[in-house]
């Protein structure tokens, strides 16, 4: 299965990136073992048996910070038909508190403190979104800030769940 990368890193415009056409990487990503910031420890696989959207973020990326209202929207629309998880990558952890605590996301998260789990997935920028269907396959695979629209467009064509206005 193809998943879709647009590549519009950090800083860029996604209205403008090209898509490119990206081959399933191996399953693996699904068991990487990444901390959390109450201590414990979080995978994949732990979401399970229904789909997901994996939004890797960083307190130093302006357009991870700009696109978190937008996902937290959506997120409280569609409630636990979808799960939402964040990663926060490569962040000194007291900048990665401060911005989950300022945000006000609600959604698991845990850290990828030396970037690996992004890499397994095949991210190249920040902010980078996976969305997994419920089997954690990745189905869509995109680098770059979304908007509510966007984020809800793909939930729509991936796991035909309707984002409510």
């Amino acid at each position: 299965m193809a998943s879709v990368l647009v590549l519009a890193g950090c800083g860029s415009d996604p209205a403008t990136a090209d898509r490119l056409a990206l081959e399933q990487p191996d399953a693996g990503y699904l068991e990487v073992e990444l901390p959390t910031f109450d201590g414990g420890s979080f995978t994949l696989a732990d979401v399970g048996g229904r789909p997901a959207v994996v939004n890797f973020f960083a307190s130093w990326c302006a357009p991870c910070v700009s696109e978190m209202p937008a996902f937290e929207a959506v997120k409280s629309a569609v409630g636990d038909e979808v799960a939402f998880v964040g990663i926060n990558v490569q962040d000194r952890i007291e900048d990665g508190a401060a911005l989950i605590e300022r945000t006000g996301i609600t959604w698991q998260i845990a850290r990828d403190p030396d970037g690996e789990l992004v890499r397994a997935v095949g991210g190249v920028g920040m902010p980078t979104t996976v969305l997994l269907d419920a089997d954690g396959a990745i189905v869509e695979l995109r680098t770059g800030a979304l908007g509510q629209d966007q984020l809800g467009d793909l939930l729509r064509e991936h796991f035909g769940v309707e984002v409510p206005p």
